[in-house]
């Protein structure tokens, strides 16, 4: 991969990534009333939002590696 390519793929996780990272969390700031009607429910939001937490870190990880090398050369 180039470091083009890779610093466009970092960019387009850490972008998707933002939708089930922050959906819980806004949902949650615009209606106090949402939430999960069970334990297991509430775990699965949980997991849902730190999914999308460490897969934004991994996105912006990639698109950092793609910035620093200079190289460009493929793998």
């Amino acid at each position: 991969m180039t470091q083009k390519t890779v610093r466009l793929l970092g960019g387009a996780i850490a972008l998707l990534s933002l939708i089930p990272a922050l959906g819980p969390l806004i949902l949650g700031i615009v209606r106090d009333d949402i939430h999960a009607h069970s334990r297991v429910g509430d775990l699965g939001l949980q997991a849902i939002t730190l999914s999308g937490v460490f897969l934004f870190v991994a996105g912006i990880l990639l698109w950092a590696k793609g910035a620093k090398n200079p190289s460009g050369s493929g793998s």
